[in-house]
């Protein structure tokens, strides 16, 4: 009706199924666009070129907006979920890890802003994000006890691991897309672990 103003409730955005929810598609929704983006540019290789090779706007024209869309709008649905989070269940154990996922969602989000021929910023933002990722899932399973998720603890410490000797190990070969798209679908694993099994 004229003048009236729909409000989104707050029991609404706090209810489980809408945290689980997000969650799920925080963590998958990057991937079409990031598949489009590949199917796309068929110059593209995953020994040779970084994901962010996608996202130049310069060399990869119109398909370049289509992946740094994709980045941001994972950064939203991350940043949206850690708030959920950390609304619901507010208290120093939560806050250790979710804190850095804001942060990380956030500074995902400036990847896609920042593309790469923007120059320097763009390595700069990506590299702070990889790091961030590390901290949030080496952070989640210090407490996953205590917040009564062992096993996805478990998981999030060996991805952690895995993620930063993924990153500190020489490849033979020259691109650095394998490494992204590892660390990146560990994330989304750890992610899609949490959401489901959110209480």
């Amino acid at each position: 009706m004229k003048g009236q103003c729909i409000i989104i409730e707050p029991v609404l955005l706090d209810s489980l199924l809408v945290r689980k929810a997000i969650g799920v598609i925080a963590a998958l929704v990057a991937y079409p666009f990031i598949l489009a983006s590949i199917a796309l540019s068929p110059w593209f290789n995953a020994y040779n070129n970084a994901l962010s090779d996608l996202g130049n706007t310069v060399t990869n024209g119109s398909v370049g907006y289509v992946y740094n869309a994709g980045l941001i709008l994972t950064g939203i649905f991350v940043f949206v979920f850690a708030v959920l989070l950390l609304r619901v269940a507010p208290g120093l154990k939560v806050a250790v890890w979710t804190v850095p996922l804001l942060i990380a969602a956030v500074d995902l989000a400036l990847v896609g802003v920042f593309s790469e021929n923007t120059g320097h910023i763009h390595g700069v933002v990506s590299e702070i994000f990889f790091v961030l990722i590390v901290v949030t899932m080496l952070a989640f399973s210090y407490v996953s006890w205590p917040l009564g998720h062992p096993r996805i603890g478990a998981v999030a410490l060996l991805f952690g691991i895995l993620s930063s000797f993924i990153w500190f190990t020489a490849w033979p070969w020259s691109g650095v897309a394998i490494q992204e798209a590892v660390t990146s679908g560990m994330t989304a694993v750890w992610l899609l672990l949490l959401a489901l099994n959110l209480k």
